[in-house]
Formats: C-alpha cells, sequence, structure tokens
C-alpha cells in the first residue's frame, strides 16, 4: 500500500502520543529491546476511572443518513462512518457480559440445584445490562481479530472466526471452575422505526468439577435499538429467555423481559419462574424471580419473601462523557504498557482506529479505519480467488448435538496453553501494520495489469 502524507501525520500524531505516555502505535513483537525495557521499567496502574478523552454528549447526529437505505435488510455488515461508533469492539462487548460473574462462584457455592439455578438465571440477567447507557455501535472486528481479558477471577478470549457471516467465538473460564462458551451472531432487522437483533446461537454455562460439570442452556432476549431517526436512542431487551439444568431437564426457568412501554415503571422489568418438575398445568413454581435488568434482581420465595441475588454496581462519574461505560467497561480497552509485551498482536487493542477515538482524534480514527477495512478486502479478494479459507487460531468447528441450526466453535486450548506462555505468535495473520502478505501484494499487481 503506498505511503501518504496523511499517513506521516497520522505516525506524528501516534509519535506525539506515545511521549505523553499514551499507546505505542505497534504491537509488542515490533518494538526494539531497548523500547520495551524502557516500556518495563515504568507500570501503569492496573485499572483506570476515565477515558483519556471525553465525548460530549450534547452533540448529536442523526443517523438517518446512514441507515435510510438499510430498511428492511441485515445492516451487521454495514460500515458506519467512525463518529458512529465508540472505542470498542464487539469482542470486547461480548466481554461485557463477564461483568458479573461472581454470581457463577455463588451458584457453584450452592448445594440445592434449584439454587444453583436461580443464580445461574440472575446472571443471565446481568447479560446484558451494559446497554442501559451504551447505546453507540462498537468497531466490527477484523476477520481474525482477538481478544483477551485476565481478572483476578476469570480469563476471557474471543476470536473473530468467520467475516461473512460474521461470527464471534468466546470462552470464559472462572477459577473457582465455571466456564462459559458461545458464539456471537445476529439476524438484524430494520424496519424503519427500530432495529432488532435476535440472537443465532445459544449461550453455555458450565458449573465445574464441583458439580459434575452441570451444564446450563441459555436462550438470549431479543435486542431492540429504538430512535434511531429522532428523539434519545436507547436500546431494549424483550422476549423469552429460557435457562435449562440439561443435567437435570425439568429443572428450568423462564425469564420474561418486558418491552418498554409508556409508563417509566415498566422500563428494563424482567420476571420469571423457576420449576422443578417440567413446568406442566400442575407444576407450580419453586421459586419466583423478579427485577430490573438495569438496576437488581430478587429471589421471590413460596411464603413472599424476598432475597436479593444481585444489585447493579455505581457508574463511574462522567459516565455520560465516555459513552455510558461502567467501570469494568472502561477497563475492556485499557492498555497498560505492562501488558504490551504479554498479549497477541491481533489482540483488539493493538488496532489503530479504535485507539485514536478513544484518544479523541476523529481524523486519524477515520484514516486508519478505512486503511483497515481496505486492506481487509483485499486479502478476502485473494482468499476467494484462490479458494483459500479462513482457519481460526484459538478455535474450532463443532457441531453441537444440542443444536442443529448452527455450527458452533469451540476452544482449541491453543492459547492460554501454548501461545501465550511461549509468546509463540507465528500462527496469527498481520492485521494492523500498513504491509500486505506478499502473496496478496502480488495478487494485486497482477490484477492491475
Amino acid at each position: 500500500m503506498q505511503q501518504s502524507s496523511k499517513r506521516s501525520n497520522q505516525k506524528q500524531f501516534l509519535i506525539e502520543e506515545e511521549s505523553k505516555d499514551r499507546l505505542p502505535s505497534q504491537p509488542a513483537a515490533l518494538l526494539t529491546d531497548n523500547q520495551l525495557l524502557q516500556e518495563e521499567q515504568l507500570l501503569d496502574p492496573p485499572e483506570r476511572t476515565e477515558l483519556p478523552w471525553f465525548k460530549d454528549p450534547k452533540v448529536k447526529i442523526s443517523i438517518w443518513t446512514i441507515i435510510k437505505d438499510s430498511i428492511g435488510k441485515d445492516i451487521s455488515k454495514m460500515s458506519v462512518p467512525v463518529y458512529f461508533n465508540d472505542p470498542m469492539n464487539i469482542l470486547q462487548k461480548c466481554a461485557t457480559s463477564m461483568e458479573y460473574v461472581e454470581l457463577l462462584d455463588r451458584a457453584i457455592e450452592e448445594e440445592d440445584s434449584l439454587r444453583r439455578l436461580a443464580y445461574v438465571s440472575a446472571y443471565v440477567i446481568t447479560n446484558l445490562t451494559c446497554l442501559e447507557r451504551n447505546t453507540t455501535k462498537p468497531f466490527n472486528p477484523l476477520l481474525g481479530e482477538t481478544f483477551e481479558l485476565v481478572t483476578p477471577k476469570f480469563r476471557f478470549l474471543a476470536e473473530q472466526v468467520s467475516h461473512h457471516p460474521p461470527i464471534t467465538a468466546l470462552e470464559c473460564q472462572g477459577n473457582s471452575g465455571f466456564k462459559v462458551w458461545s458464539c456471537n451472531k445476529g439476524k438484524t432487522r430494520f424496519n424503519g422505526k427500530s432495529l432488532s437483533i435476535h440472537p443465532s446461537y445459544k449461550y453455555y454455562i458450565e458449573l465445574g468439577p464441583k458439580h459434575n460439570n452441570e451444564k446450563y442452556e441459555i436462550e438470549l432476549p431479543v435486542i431492540s435499538a429504538h430512535n434511531l431517526i429522532i428523539g434519545n436512542p436507547y436500546l431494549d431487551l424483550s422476549g423469552k429467555s429460557t435457562i435449562k439444568n440439561m443435567m437435570k431437564p425439568k429443572e428450568y426457568c423462564e425469564l420474561e423481559f418486558q418491552k418498554r412501554g409508556w409508563s417509566v415503571s415498566s422500563y428494563f422489568r424482567v420476571e420469571g419462574d423457576i420449576y422443578a418438575n417440567g413446568g406442566g398445568k400442575k407444576d407450580t413454581p419453586a421459586y419466583r424471580i423478579e427485577g430490573k435488568w438495569n438496576e437488581s434482581a430478587a429471589l421471590v420465595k413460596p411464603n413472599g419473601e424476598r432475597e436479593t441475588l444481585w444489585t447493579k454496581r455505581p457508574y463511574p462519574e462522567k459516565w455520560e462523557y465516555m459513552y455510558g461505560m461502567s467501570h469494568f467497561m472502561l477497563q475492556l480497552n485499557y492498555f497498560p504498557r505492562q501488558f504490551r509485551n504479554v498479549i497477541a498482536p491481533t489482540d483488539t487493542r493493538w488496532r489503530p482506529d479504535q485507539r485514536a477515538l478513544e484518544n479523541g482524534d476523529m481524523n486519524v480514527a477515520a484514516d486508519e479505519k478505512n486503511r483497515l477495512e481496505e486492506k481487509q478486502r483485499a486479502v478476502r479478494r485473494y482468499s476467494e480467488k484462490n479458494k483459500v479459507d479462513h482457519k481460526p487460531a484459538y478455535f474450532e468447528e463443532w457441531p453441537n448435538p444440542d443444536d442443529n441450526n448452527e455450527i458452533y466453535y469451540r476452544y482449541n486450548n491453543l492459547y492460554w496453553e501454548h501461545d501465550r506462555t511461549k509468546k509463540d505468535w507465528s500462527r496469527l495473520p498481520d492485521l494492523y501494520s500498513e504491509k500486505l502478505p506478499p502473496v496478496v501484494e502480488e495478487f494485486l499487481a497482477k490484477e492491475k495489469k
């Protein structure tokens, strides 16, 4: 790809950012030994409390001019101007569902299977609580892009395993023994008034060896976006979400996420019943769950006694200037210098367009976003012409015996156990540099002749 004056300006911007102790513009694999030594001598705080740049929430631009030609179509693949993005990626948005995994830790502690089901159900209620105030569009992942998150409670990995259709594979491994895994793909519909996303995959939770790897199958609710044209945009959850104990099929919970009505009291409401004997006409619910998915959830016992299962943590100060992110979400694109020689060069944190947006430089973000998308298109044209199939690095196709509607992807034990331990990233593609693979360069040169 040809260099340009714009590219020089971008590089100068990144150099200036580094001089301010901001992030480098290249993966650790491309840094010199002296640079790495200098980086390692300075450690950043393990967490942050705010973004490096605040976006004025009062500045609003109608997205109608962007989506008006997509009425009734699947717009999940549509590229929009960077202004409509937040500095996060779909891979990172998948990780937001891990904010309250302590509920799974509590489920493991319970000896009674119905109470375990109650805590798993409460976790499902929190799964999309990030959508309450975070209504902006995440970046679309590049094919082969990865994201890891390591905390004192769990480690999480996601990879973009398919581009058409866009599919993200994910797995979270808890220190207490739980495992969460699924794939993310939605059937997207826009009818001129609202956008709805219907999850294509089921969501699975295993509670580890203490309970013989007790497994739960979950159907997630529908996500809908409203007021995209006029008014204040908001996201809502609606429909049923069923949580089944697959080792005890008669034990399940059926949650109902209520659509937002005219009354404020109807906002965010969720309620459901937990059954012990299959939920037949004569089966009385063992427990009831009531709450709001943006606030709290309680277990209601047959005698009317209420037990709070979950309460949402407060938002950080100035959240309205930080895309409505929670404290947990603020950490997802945070890149302490001590991480830079640890994570994969395909990790989302290395993306220059996303980083530039987080730092408030819209022009660099837009240019870099366009460059990365053009690079991806060139690689895809080469692959399609030469019938080269993409093979994910850390997930492999898996036919799910419990769901024949989709091909699932399961973690292959190569990331944490091998590549990250040995710092061997040789199996990964070069996603973010300005270079194209030599075979693609040669292919493009022949195309021009």
